[in-house]
């Protein structure tokens, strides 16, 4: 219950009616991007999940040749972190630094590579994997600075209004990375949009190119639509196609895996940067309403307070009064 008398809560009133409009203005912002990025990130779903499929086909059928294709015993891993510059969207950076931080602590699932027919050990001696990061956002370099990581480059001035050409010099890094040896696997930590009101933290590999995470993926958009098992046929389908496919390059295959392999891994990059901005802004837009309806109720108590406390100041003004009459009367 709140406490104080009638000038107090009379502030307090206007204090939270304040905060209340800024929440609001907030909410509806949040909003308002969140249609324009939610709707960008469905439509770039669709490519995104075919690219993935013809890269998991072609790193499937021709392993040798381009080093982007090659699978390493893992013992040097890259994160590519996605979070918000910006606080204020409830638990979204938390929960996935979180998932992450755990993932660095028990390093043997992250430390596995996920690539069909190919045997990697799966033992890992947590001492000798190196983990290093890339981060976009301020909030996860933070995060990650605090926790005593490896934080090797990060983008601050990334926004909802990025487009795919701006992936370019992320995307080089990362290929730079795993070509020249530094690192044998590359994952994207991101939060992966489900709907306005559920979000959810995902690593995801994409050096070297996986099926299980593919597959992974499919099935947990077929759970989504109630397809599960269409779904699953499907991706049995594609891999028998896979398995019998032989890829005719033209000019020659060099310079065609040159040039497709990084456009791709740009794609699934900026995929991954937008599931996080749609994360992002659904979040921010729940927790600003949250906010305003809580800022609300707080302002109808605080208005009962009022009328309470001033009526109880008027009750004793009447009281004085009549005892001053009756004092003179005497």
């Amino acid at each position: 219950m709140a406490k104080g008398g009638a000038k107090e809560l009379k502030k307090r009133i206007k204090s939270v009616g304040n905060i209340r409009k800024i929440t609001k203005a907030m909410e509806m912002v949040a909003a308002a991007k969140m249609k324009k990025i939610i709707a960008k990130t469905v439509s770039s779903r669709s490519y995104s999940e075919v690219a993935w499929e013809i890269l998991v086909n072609i790193s499937e059928s021709v392993r040798e040749g381009n080093p982007l294709l090659r699978v390493r015993p893992v013992q040097k891993i890259c994160v590519v972190l996605f979070s918000s510059n910006r606080g204020l969207c409830g638990g979204l950076n938390s929960q996935l630094i979180k998932k992450i931080l755990e993932q660095v602590k028990n390093p043997e699932s992250i430390a596995t590579n996920r690539v069909k027919k190919i045997k990697i050990e799966p033992k890992i001696d947590p001492q000798k994997v190196e983990i290093e990061f890339i981060t976009i956002g301020q909030k996860g370099t933070e995060a990650l600075v605090r926790a005593g990581q490896k934080v090797v480059a990060s983008f601050l001035d990334w926004n909802e209004q990025l487009g795919l050409d701006n992936i370019y010099p992320l995307s080089q890094l990362l290929i730079d990375k795993y070509t020249s040896g530094q690192c044998d696997k590359i994952v994207v930590a991101y939060t992966n949009f489900v709907s306005v009101i559920r979000n959810e933290p995902k690593i995801r590999q994409i050096l070297p190119f996986s099926r299980q995470d593919l597959e992974k993926q499919i099935e947990e958009l077929g759970k989504e639509n109630n397809l599960k098992e269409k779904r699953r046929e499907e991706m049995d389908q594609m891999e028998e196609k896979a398995e019998e496919t032989n890829y005719i390059f033209e000019p020659s295959k060099e310079k065609v895996l040159n040039l497709i392999l990084p456009r791709m891994i740009e794609s699934q990059i900026y995929q991954a940067f937008l599931e996080a901005e749609a994360s992002e802004f659904s979040s921010r837009m729940l927790t600003m309403k949250n906010a305003s309806d809580v800022a609300k109720d707080m302002m109808t108590e605080f208005n009962l307070y009022y009328n309470l406390a001033r009526q109880a100041g008027i009750t004793k003004e009447l009281l004085e009064i009549s005892a001053g009459m009756t004092a003179m009367a005497e």
